[in-house]
C-alpha cells in the first residue's frame, strides 16, 4: 500500500468514528446498530478501539436524595485523672545535681506506692540534664537536672493526695493535670450519643419531608464522626511547695461526648 491509500484509510477511519459519535449523539437508539463496527481494510486496530453501550434512560437516572446530618452529645463527669509532676535540682557540679534528683525522685516514687500506686500507674515522661549559663561572665556556671513522671489516677479522691504527698517527699514541679473518662465509660456514652444523633437526624429529616412532600425509601449511606475530648486539661507553670498543710482542691468538672452522623436517604 503506497502513502496516498494509507492517507486515505486514516481519513476514513476518522469520518467513520466521528459519524458514529454523531449517531450516537442524537440517535442513541441506533447505538446497537454500530457494535460491529470494523476498521478498514489495511489499517491495523493500533489506532484503538471503540466500544459502545445501549444504556437505557431509566437505567441512567439519578436517584433522588436527602442528605441530613444528626448530632448528638452526652456529657458525663471525669472519673480518672492523670497528674504530670517532678523533680528540679540544679548544682555547680553535673554528678551533684543527677545525684540530688535522683535521690529526690525516689523520695516521689516512693511515697506514690505508699498511696497504693504502682509501677504500672507511673511513667517517666522527661529527663534532662542542662547547663546554667550566666551570660554576664559568659560562662558556665552550673548544671540543672529535670525528671517528669506522669500519674495514671483511677480515683479522683486521690488526686489531692497524691500531688500533696509527691510534694512532700520533694517534687517541686508540677507540669499539668486533665481529666478524662475510662474507656468503658466512653464506649457507653458513645453509644448513647449515637441514639441522640439518630434521632435528631429523623426529627429533621420528618420536617423537611412534610414540608417539601416528599417520603423516605431507604438509606443510601451513612458515615459517622466521633469526638471525644480526652482530657480537661489544666495548666501549671509556678513550682510547688511542700510548705502548706491544706490539702490541694482538685475540681474534675464534666466531658462532653459527640456523635455526627451523615445519612444520605432515597427520596420520592
Amino acid at each position: 500500500m503506497d502513502k496516498t491509500q494509507q492517507v486515505v484509510s486514516v481519513m476514513a477511519v476518522c469520518a467513520s468514528i466521528l459519524l458514529a459519535g454523531m449517531i450516537i449523539t442524537y440517535k442513541p437508539d441506533m447505538v446497537a446498530e454500530f457494535t460491529e463496527f470494523r476498521f478498514p481494510t489495511g489499517v491495523g486496530s493500533g489506532f484503538g478501539t471503540a466500544t459502545y453501550t445501549n444504556v437505557s434512560a431509566e437505567s441512567n437516572s439519578t436517584p433522588k436524595t436527602m442528605s441530613i446530618s444528626g448530632t448528638g452529645t452526652i456529657y458525663v463527669k471525669t472519673d480518672q485523672a492523670t497528674v504530670t509532676l517532678g523533680v528540679y535540682t540544679e548544682g555547680k557540679l553535673a554528678g551533684a545535681a543527677i545525684e540530688e534528683n535522683a535521690a529526690l525522685m525516689t523520695a516521689v516514687i516512693d511515697a506514690l506506692k505508699n498511696l497504693g500506686f504502682t509501677d504500672e500507674d507511673m511513667q517517666t515522661t522527661g529527663y534532662s540534664v542542662s547547663t546554667a549559663y550566666n551570660w554576664e561572665i559568659q560562662s558556665v556556671v552550673g548544671y540543672q537536672v529535670t525528671n517528669m513522671i506522669q500519674i495514671k489516677i483511677k480515683d479522683l479522691a486521690k488526686v489531692g493526695p497524691a500531688i500533696d504527698a509527691a510534694s512532700a517527699a520533694g517534687a517541686n514541679r508540677v507540669d499539668s493535670i486533665s481529666f478524662g473518662i475510662s474507656d468503658e465509660t466512653a464506649q457507653a456514652m458513645k453509644l448513647q450519643a449515637y441514639t441522640a444523633a439518630i434521632d435528631d437526624a429523623k426529627s429533621k429529616s420528618e420536617v423537611i419531608c412534610d414540608g417539601l412532600g416528599v417520603s423516605i425509601t431507604s438509606v443510601q449511606s451513612i458515615t459517622e464522626s466521633y469526638y471525644y475530648p480526652y482530657s480537661a486539661y489544666r495548666s501549671y507553670d509556678a513550682a510547688i511547695s511542700s510548705e502548706g498543710k491544706a490539702s490541694t482542691p482538685v475540681v474534675s468538672g464534666n466531658l462532653s461526648v459527640t456523635v455526627t452522623l451523615n445519612i444520605v436517604y432515597l427520596i420520592e
